[in-house]
């Protein structure tokens, strides 16, 4: 099995790409933080992000990690990956847990993708709050958690989504 993360801070295009991916006929995994965030919205717990990082981490990274388990394909598209959260709770200056340590060093990706900061496709909405220059840090703490945890992100162009995937597609037979 072969498994690719897709990363980047916030509104970089990931998700219109996993989603082009996936209507190409690839398997893959959606952002589990995306649907953890709408989860604790409706039970109205504060374990989102911008109350509770590490609880909420906590939750996203069971997500994550049931998600890497239930893989059962030959080439695996997630967005994002398990070091995405240490980049998270970095850039919000709080200590990592040791069950993410272990996790992220138990589960681990064949390739990495990190999609630059793009403002002139960058919004916020409920899930979604930072300005564009928190995303950018956050996007430098995000690379920054792959490349301590021993990956080698590749830069992916700031380009249209079909071009976006002939890039990617191309490094992965490479």
């Amino acid at each position: 099995m072969f498994r690719v993360v897709i990363t980047g801070g916030p509104a970089t295009g990931k998700t219109s790409l996993i989603n082009a991916l996936s209507n190409s006929g690839y398997s893959t995994f959606n952002e589990a933080a995306r649907k953890i965030i709408q989860q604790q919205l409706t039970l109205k717990t504060n374990k989102v992000p911008w109350d509770n990082i590490l609880g909420f981490s906590k939750l996203v990274l069971a997500e994550q990690i049931k998600d890497f388990k239930s893989a059962n394909s030959d080439l695996v598209f997630y967005d994002r990956g398990i070091p995405d959260i240490i980049g998270y709770i970095n850039h919000g200056q709080q200590k990592i847990f040791d069950h993410l340590k272990s996790s992220n060093k138990n589960n681990r990706y064949d390739h990495v993708f990190i999609l630059p900061p793009w403002e002139d496709i960058y919004k916020t909405d409920n899930e979604r709050r930072e300005n564009f220059k928190e995303a950018k840090l956050i996007c430098n703490e995000i690379e920054k958690a792959y490349i301590e945890s021993g990956y080698n992100p590749i830069k992916v162009p700031v380009e249209s989504v079909n071009n976006r995937i002939k890039f990617i597609l191309k490094k992965l037979s490479e």
